[in-house]
């Protein structure tokens, strides 16, 4: 998910920063009073800084922007450093600006003029004469800042740069980690792209190591004797000297991989169609490692359909030797087992609790197809790509609330404004009504209208909508999403982005009906977007839409029986699986990142992928 996150501490970091940073302007002893406030001496610094000539007109802005900052007034920095003129600045004064104005526009995402800023020519011109210290800082920013907005081979060109400036192995170590998440987050085919075109040496060390790790997720034994093999060929390999964390970690999952899973799976009944596509798609990724002369379990399954109460269901499976659970299912089940003393063994739910869970017990982890996961990540998008203010189209259904709810809440967490149409319903078919009056198509004919009557005459309208609108957050499978967006393009919004679940395609190009979902980006299920899973394991063209990404989450449920203990040990250890890029948060739930993809042409391609740590 992305997360930008703006802490007290560094705040005073950015301000140490800073201070060190900016050439003091030569006043005198009475032009700073010490007992001034630090906004105080800033205005005092504005005030100088009007009445001078360049560049000490510069310097004393600095200054000003810099005490700004030390102040906690992040918006009135940032409101300096925009007025500053920074031609006739040094290449140190110069430097020392590009980077606190950088620092700070990341910080408040405006990730664009961050993204200028870490691209100006004029550093590269004075490269030579920047200390250590602030040639760090900028492949820093520029890493973290490239991640952010999808340019990962500028990432991991920032990282690797810095990780050969680094003087310490702590600070190598940091480079790595996120080097590696870079990585850990581009799509198969990127990878192959940029290993067939690169020359660098050492990038493509790290392009092949990379492809290592994601062709052996099934069978982590295998993937870790690949892994020492890379190294031993690849010695003085900066990875082979200092490998990524996680990779460091994996071994100690090796030592600790259980030798018997027990499944509790609905099997009949009205949910046995879920839990037989959760069986074969964990069948087929055990089969598969077995083709590969690798190592599994001994796998046990239980019908959770036969019986109210899971408890007995899940003490039995314990007592027949299970080292790992996995399941229910049902949401009723599953707090069934939040409700035991204890879990003496990992348990891995495939569904979510009601309730939040006030404190997670010992041993249990949430997975599932969750839809909030996927409209907290639509909202983390559109935001670094400047929207600010949604409309939203969601259906009158409980995933459709739970959908809503999590972009709403993550939009207002982030500043945005959110205009909600109201619900529509599974039968719906004519979106013109719903949509209308949000649009306020409705107002536009009204003023039409009355200017008639004013002037005595017809007159030439074109309806507008209304223009405070940037984005629209669809939620929609695809026989209703191909309604919608030829509505929105009826009713004057075809200039809106639209950004839409996973719900949207399930896997099997339609390019005849999907032309009507043009320009929509959308969270994909990594299996449906071609080159970016094992084709091995594909589910079945005839299973429903919905069970065919349930059996890419038996997938993933196959590798998370080997890749738990190290998400639980190492927490920035993320999986590339079918259904997302799975990774541990704090309170025991897997959540999934999933790659973007958009309709062009009536067809679905791989969209820029947006990460942040």
């Amino acid at each position: 998910m992305l997360k930008i996150r703006i802490t007290i501490t560094a705040l005073c970091l950015l301000a140490l920063m800073v201070s060190g940073c900016v050439e003091q302007p030569r006043t005198s002893k009475s032009s700073i009073v010490p007992t001034q406030t630090l906004t105080e001496q800033a205005d005092n610094a504005l005030s100088q800084a009007a009445s001078s000539i360049a560049p000490q007109q510069q310097l004393y802005q600095l200054t000003a922007a810099e005490l700004f900052v030390k102040a906690g007034n992040i918006g009135k920095g940032l409101t300096v450093l925009e007025s500053i003129s920074p031609d006739p600045l040094s290449p140190e004064q110069f430097a020392k600006y590009m980077l606190m104005y950088a620092k700070l526009a990341l910080a408040n995402d405006h990730f664009f003029l961050a993204r200028q800023l870490l691209s100006d020519q004029r550093i590269g011109q004075y490269w030579q004469q920047l200390s250590l210290p602030q040639q760090q800082l900028w492949y820093q920013l520029r890493g973290e800042l490239f991640s952010l907005l999808g340019e990962h081979k500028n990432s991991i060109d920032a990282y690797v740069a810095l990780s050969e400036l680094s003087l310490t192995s702590q600070a190598r170590q940091k480079a790595h980690d996120k080097l590696w998440f870079v990585l850990n987050y581009m799509t198969h085919e990127k990878l192959d792209k940029l290993a067939t075109t690169e020359q660098d040496q050492t990038l493509l060390g790290w392009f092949s190591l990379a492809n290592i790790t994601r062709q052996n997720q099934g069978d982590i034994r295998q993937q870790l004797a690949l892994i020492t093999e890379w190294r031993r060929t690849q010695p003085n390999h900066p990875a082979s000297l200092t490998p990524p964390t996680s990779l460091l970690s994996a071994q100690q999952a090796v030592s600790d991989l259980p030798q018997q899973v027990a499944l509790l799976l609905p099997l009949q009944g009205t949910l046995a169609q879920a839990g037989t596509a959760i069986r074969n798609g964990f069948l087929a990724a055990w089969y598969d490692v077995r083709a590969h002369y690798g190592e599994t379990p001994i796998v046990r399954f239980y019908d959770t359909a036969i019986s109210d109460d899971i408890s007995s269901l899940y003490q039995q499976a314990v007592t027949d030797g299970a080292q790992l659970v996995i399941g229910p299912v049902q949401k009723e089940k599953v707090r069934q087992l939040l409700n035991l003393p204890e879990l003496p063994v990992p348990t891995i739910a495939l569904n979510y609790a009601d309730s939040p869970i006030s404190s997670t017990p010992k041993n249990f982890f949430q997975f599932g197809l969750s839809a909030t996961d996927e409209a907290k990540q639509i909202a983390d998008r559109a935001w670094i790509e400047g929207q600010r203010t949604a409309l939203s189209i969601t259906p009158n259904s409980g995933w459709g609330d739970r959908t809503l709810s999590a972009f709403r809440d993550r939009w207002h967490e982030k500043g945005g404004t959110l205009i909600e149409s109201p619900p529509y319903g599974t039968s719906q078919s004519d979106f013109a009504p719903l949509l209308k009056p949000v649009l306020h198509i409705d107002h536009s004919n009204a003023r039409k209208k009355r200017l008639q009557q004013l002037l005595g005459k017809p007159l030439a309208h074109t309806p507008r909508r209304r223009q405070d609108i940037d984005m629209v957050f669809m939620a929609a499978y695809p026989d209703h999403a191909r309604q919608i967006k030829p509505t929105l393009d009826f009713l004057f919004a075809s200039d809106l982005k639209i950004y839409g679940t996973s719900h949207l395609y399930t896997g099997v190009q339609d390019k005849g009906r999907n032309r009507d979902l043009e320009g929509i980006r959308f969270s994909a299920m990594p299996w449906t977007l071609p080159g970016a899973t094992d084709e091995k394991l594909q589910p079945a063209t005839e299973l429903p839409a919905l069970y065919r990404h349930i059996f890419a989450l038996g997938i993933d449920t196959y590798h998370l029986h080997q890749w738990l203990t190290l998400m639980i040990h190492q927490p920035d250890t993320r999986l590339f699986g079918s259904t997302g890029t799975l990774q541990l948060n704090p309170q025991g739930a897997i959540e999934r990142e999933q790659p973007w993809a958009v309709f062009r042409g009536g067809k679905v391609q791989s969209a820029q992928q947006l990460t942040a740590d």
